[in-house]
């Protein structure tokens, strides 16, 4: 009899044991939902890009931000670091976008952002992206209708600059010689129009504004597949003139001497020429107004990012796995 009970009684243990186990799983499983945000890491994945004279390093604290409190993989992109950066835009569109296309083969989809210069680069990578798996752009602190006259920053350094940077710098800055350096790739001065369109290669083309150019159609249909757009900015920024412009507002024809008018009134919106109106007719922009920090404080300031960043990624993961 003894053989007999010992062996009941082991069996009795490890099933006793098994359900134990079981319950174990279960409880840390239950807690791991609780307390750690749960993403689909192999299904959305995050791509960024830094803004001119800077590194992709630069930019941890936003990779952390977001890793730490929704669990998702951001990218930096380890190109056109610091001097570097001063690249034409169209070199560096093409060579980023390669980038970017290799680490969204590895996602289902992607959410593209790109901080000041970063966010002109990153929405024409998108453009020139035919059946891409980008789901939402966030422009962050980024130049998207251009930029004119000098950075708010200078006057307080240079008497005057400013007043001449938007009377007299774009027969500096649109020379051929000038125009081989980025960052002025996206200098549009709106008192002289057709000079811009003339001396300026790829801004024009990214925004579609020369009649006829090709490949105009299928860079519209590419933007405007995007899910959301989101644009960042605010009144605070001291490098981008006008602040507007992050937010695809502008100066009038009239330049220094005219004002600024919001997204809706501007050329790039009521022509449709690359797709902006179709966004936002389907409800498919948001703009983010974040007063009270300046220009290098929009890479990671923690209330920016809790405001305008974290939500409107939560609320795509969220669209994405309906």
């Amino acid at each position: 009899l003894s053989p007999q009970f010992g062996s009941r009684s082991s069996g009795i243990n490890a099933e006793y044991g098994d359900h134990r186990y079981t319950r174990f799983v279960m409880l840390l499983f239950v807690l791991c939902a609780l307390f750690v945000p749960v993403v689909a890491k192999g299904s959305v994945g995050i791509v960024h890009m830094h803004g001119v004279l800077e590194g992709y390093y630069e930019h941890n604290n936003f990779k952390n931000h977001i890793e730490r409190n929704l669990g998702i993989e951001v990218h930096l992109i380890d190109a056109y670091n610091y001097a570097s950066s001063v690249v034409p835009i169209k070199t560096q569109v093409k060579n980023v976008g390669d980038m970017v296309r290799e680490i969204a083969s590895q996602y289902d989809h992607i959410i593209a952002v790109g901080y000041s210069q970063g966010g002109v680069i990153m929405r024409g990578v998108i453009e020139e992206w035919d059946n891409h798996n980008v789901a939402m752009f966030i422009s962050l602190a980024s130049p998207q209708h251009g930029v004119y006259g000098s950075p708010p920053l200078a006057e307080h350094f240079i008497p005057f600059f400013d007043w001449y940077a938007k009377n007299g710098f774009y027969k500096v800055l649109y020379t051929s010689v000038f125009q081989r350096l980025g960052l002025f790739n996206y200098y549009l001065d709106p008192t002289h129009y057709e000079m811009y369109l003339k001396s300026v290669e790829y801004f024009p083309r990214m925004n579609n504004e020369r009649e006829g150019e090709e490949g105009a159609e299928q860079r519209k249909i590419n933007f405007s597949k995007l899910r959301k757009l989101v644009l960042i900015g605010g009144p605070g920024e001291d490098v981008i003139d006008p602040w507007q412009s992050t937010q695809f507002g502008y100066y009038t024809e009239f330049g220094f001497d005219g004002y600024v008018v919001p997204m809706e009134k501007t050329r790039f919106y009521k022509k449709d020429l690359f797709g902006l109106r179709t966004l936002a007719q389907s409800g498919r922009v948001v703009r983010c107004t974040y007063d009270e920090i300046n220009h290098l404080q929009f890479r990671d300031h923690q209330g920016m990012l809790e405001t305008c960043v974290l939500p409107a990624i939560t609320a795509i993961v969220e669209e994405l796995s309906e």
